[in-house]
């Protein structure tokens, strides 16, 4: 009986809160959200205090008042972390729709995101994927390409796709055409710093395949060095990786950033603190990423061995 009071009481609040909202009375309710709020919490009622802030957000940004809207969404991010909130997708649902409601302004998303990836990240190493997966297509549709491809790093292997939709716009529409293989080094490294090796290989197959339409070798050095870069992570080699650098060091160079990237991927995979030193040509080093390697049947195929001058 007392918890059907108790459902019933939460509802006449939230019912009488609504229709301060509606009829323009924000400064009330949102103080009476935040009074009702701090009583639910000392009573130790998280979940009330949950629903009310959640309720609080959405009415307050539906009516297009951010400044309590923010503020109650800053709030419930605190929550969040604070009564260590287990993820659900009902949650998850909420907060995209809190987050699309904030992002036309900078400063609330700025101050709102950080919270509630920091609250996902208890949980999930990178934050949930579906968050990231609502940043990057609000950032894409308001085409801020950037936040969209940093968002992507995190989304989960069903999410790759939409990440190589994304990068093939930059590539035929934001960048020159000699360009395209630096956007695509660039993700593949990205996804490596963070370990991500089978979302690393995923990007790199899909953009290969629907933008240049090639096979190995490619007309691209970049290419080239991002295929064999794979291949010499798969066979665990730091010489190979080394050896790569050095003898793609010009293509590199047209991008400050892949070599630092490199370095973090010789840490992430071989604990190497330090970049090397010139190796001079690929020699024997290149032929063994193309020795015969087992399938995932456990049978192996083999694959011609191709010439320094090719791989360029």
């Amino acid at each position: 009986m007392s918890r059907r009071r108790g459902a019933g009481g939460i509802e006449r609040i939230l019912e009488k809160l609504e229709g301060n909202v509606k009829a323009g009375n924000y400064y009330d309710a949102f103080q009476m959200y935040k009074s009702v709020y701090n009583r639910k919490i000392g009573e130790g009622n998280t979940t009330e205090g949950l629903r009310l802030l959640i309720s609080g957000c959405k009415l307050f940004l539906n009516h297009e008042q951010m400044e309590n809207g923010t503020e109650l969404a800053l709030l419930l991010g605190d929550h969040l972390s604070t009564h260590e909130t287990r993820p659900s997708d009902a949650i998850t649902k909420h907060l995209v729709e809190i987050m699309r409601g904030l992002w036309s302004s900078e400063s609330a998303k700025q101050r709102f995101l950080p919270k509630i990836f920091k609250w996902s990240k208890l949980h999930t190493e990178h934050g949930d994927p579906a968050l990231h997966m609502a940043c990057a297509e609000i950032s894409l549709r308001e085409s801020d390409y950037v936040t969209c491809c940093i968002h992507c790093q995190y989304l989960d292997l069903d999410g790759v796709d939409f990440y190589c939709h994304t990068l093939i716009d930059v590539a035929q529409t934001r960048v020159y055409k000699s360009e395209a293989e630096l956007v695509i080094t660039s993700a593949v490294l990205q996804f490596l710093t963070l370990h991500r090796t089978e979302h690393a290989r995923r990007i790199f197959k899909l953009f290969v395949s629907r933008h240049f339409s090639t096979t190995f070798p490619h007309d691209q050095p970049l290419v080239n060095f991002t295929e064999l870069l794979l291949r010499a992570i798969d066979k665990g080699s730091s010489p190979l990786v080394k050896a790569l650098r050095d003898h793609y060091s010009k293509a590199l160079d047209r991008d400050p950033t892949l070599n630092e990237l490199i370095d973090k991927v010789l840490r992430v995979y071989f604990n190497e603190c330090k970049p090397p030193a010139g190796l001079g040509g690929l020699g024997g080093l290149v032929q063994s990423l193309f020795a015969p390697q087992p399938t995932e049947g456990g049978s192996s195929s083999a694959a011609t061995v191709q010439e320094d001058a090719d791989l360029d």
